[in-house]
């Protein structure tokens, strides 16, 4: 797209003055211009409380240059940017996407970015906050900037920025997000792709609102809201049933870890939990009506023509995005995406509520598609056309967005082109990370350099995997793994109590059976079934 109408001039050059030369980017209005050392600390006071509240602080990585921007959109929208341009500039461009209903800039990523070299950016997506619907009532535009365009935006006034601060065009652009930042990556694959040479995503948002939609229908599918009903299963129930399907799925991969490697391989009957066969305790086990609700809940999801458009809800994994639904012992999904979209971009009401969300609710929101979030496209043929790569990575134990569907998107744009495996192998590779939640943490090696902050011992391709998609786009040198790191207490400064080879699928990880199993030197790599 372009830009019409005012210009903003900021200062800037690549040395520690941010204030001696012009920039001028279209439709735009600079906010601050600030040079910073690494080591310092900015606050940020004006932070919303869902994206960290006024108390809320980042840590400066790099001697940079911080810019701060407003592009108008719209007659009515902007989108907010915030640029780290490091003085030792490795000559790259890195965008981030944001989470959730978006809003938070992804500051986490940016101060990764900037500690590379990177000049990292970061976007609103054109509101401020994750959290709450004010902001899209009666605002299209707004819609607009969150469903589609906030990155795309981001991308060309991004890339112009670096140009004119540092008086050369990057040489190469790249893209990093997860969750609601993995949807916007693969959107931008598909809507805009000469915006990025790389693309990183993580535990994917693609079919956005299938995915919001399946909370509200699993939450029914357990009995909720009707919390006296027979077919209601409590909250502590939960805990104890995915306690049980780990403790006995965990095995079946060959190892005990605690980890179930592949939830989507399995089946399970919760007819084990029932009262009366002494599997769980008297105070957490199942009766009848309830055996019958956690078998739904483990249901694919179909839309009201009977068309499957979601998969099963996986093995293992947390359920309190649909199982923590109640507050103050009132029925209340603590999972607020659900109410928070379907009010304030799908039915425009303040006061709708998901109480008796149904499939026509999700069917009438697919219908409209607000903004073009749902993101489910597939045909990626023109950036695959133009050298485009793009890697991407799943936790098997995420509550969030169910890996299943990163395995059907990859077969959808396999087919949607027809590709070989060879061929989309050429430039989309996916990685499933075994006991990860969603983007980050859980009990497996989940640490591939994708969070803050990063272990500095750990900057090479092999085992960060923004540097092995440099390493692909540059040098032509495609991933086959990359190695997962598991820290005491998720704490980078202490000890590493696992390393595991993670690998491109369909192929999987598997432990050699005799060698250490928190040595990544004893997994490897092997084709399905094997």
């Amino acid at each position: 797209m372009g830009f019409t109408a005012k210009s903003l001039y900021v200062a800037a050059v690549a040395g520690v003055n941010c204030a001696t030369a012009a920039v001028s980017i279209p439709s735009s209005v600079v906010v601050s211009a600030d040079y910073h050392k690494a080591g310092e600390v900015i606050a940020l006071p004006n932070t919303v409380p869902s994206c960290g509240g006024p108390t809320y602080s980042v840590n400066v990585t790099s001697d940079l240059c911080r810019i701060v921007v407003n592009v108008s959109t719209s007659a009515t929208s902007s989108v907010r940017l915030d640029a780290w341009l490091p003085r030792d500039w490795n000559g790259r461009f890195l965008a981030t996407g944001t989470g959730g209903e978006g809003g938070c800039i992804d500051y986490l990523t940016m101060q990764n970015g900037a500690q590379l070299g990177f000049a990292a950016f970061g976007t609103n997506a054109g509101h401020d906050g994750q959290t709450g619907f004010d902001f899209f009532l009666n605002q299209p535009e707004v819609i607009e900037d969150f469903g589609h365009r906030s990155i795309h935006v981001e991308a060309e006034a991004g890339k112009q920025l670096v140009s004119q601060y540092y008086g050369r065009s990057a040489t190469k652009s790249y893209y990093q997000g997860c969750s609601t930042g993995g949807r916007q990556g693969f959107q931008e694959a598909h809507l805009y792709p000469d915006d990025f040479d790389g693309i990183l995503v993580g535990s994917p948002g693609i079919d956005w609102l299938h995915i919001v939609s399946s909370k509200g229908i699993m939450a029914r599918r357990i009995g909720w809201p009707y919390l006296d009903s027979p077919a209601y299963v409590r909250p502590e129930q939960w805990t104890a049933i995915v306690a049980k399907q780990i403790e006995l799925l965990d095995p079946l991969d060959g190892i005990t870890d605690g980890i179930i490697d592949d939830p989507t391989s399995h089946r399970f009957d919760p007819e084990i939990l029932a009262c009366g066969t002494g599997v769980l305790d008297s105070s957490v086990c199942l009766t009848p009506g309830q055996v019958d609700s956690v078998r739904a809940a483990y249901l694919p999801i179909a839309n009201t023509a009977g068309r499957i458009v979601y998969p099963s809800f996986e093995l293992g994994s947390n359920t309190d995005v649909f199982s923590a639904n109640q507050v103050n012992g009132s029925a209340q999904l603590t999972y607020t995406i659900l109410q928070d979209f379907w009010r304030g971009a799908v039915y425009n009401d303040s006061t709708w509520t998901p109480t008796n969300f149904n499939e026509t609710d999700m069917d009438f929101a697919m219908a409209i598609n607000p903004g073009g979030v749902n993101a489910g496209e597939t045909d990626l043929s023109v950036f695959h056309a133009r050298g485009g790569k793009i890697l991407s990575f799943h936790g098997r134990n995420d509550p969030t967005v169910t890996s299943a569907l990163s395995m059907q998107y990859f077969s959808g744009v396999q087919a949607a082109s027809n590709f070989t495996l060879d061929e989309v192998h050429s430039f989309y590779r996916l990685f499933f990370i075994p006991g990860m939640h969603h983007c980050s943490g859980g009990p497996g090696a989940w640490n591939i350099g994708q969070s803050y902050p990063l272990d500095t011992t750990k900057l090479d391709p092999t085992s960060n995997i923004l540097l092995a998609l440099v390493e692909w786009v540059e040098q032509g040198k495609a991933p086959e793994s990359i190695i997962g790191a598991k820290y005491e207490n998720d704490d980078i400064r202490q000890t590493i109590t696992a390393q595991r080879r993670h690998c491109v699928y369909p192929y999987r990880s598997k432990w050699d059976g005799k060698n250490p199993s928190n040595d990544s030197a004893s997994w490897e790599c092997v084709a399905p079934g094997r």
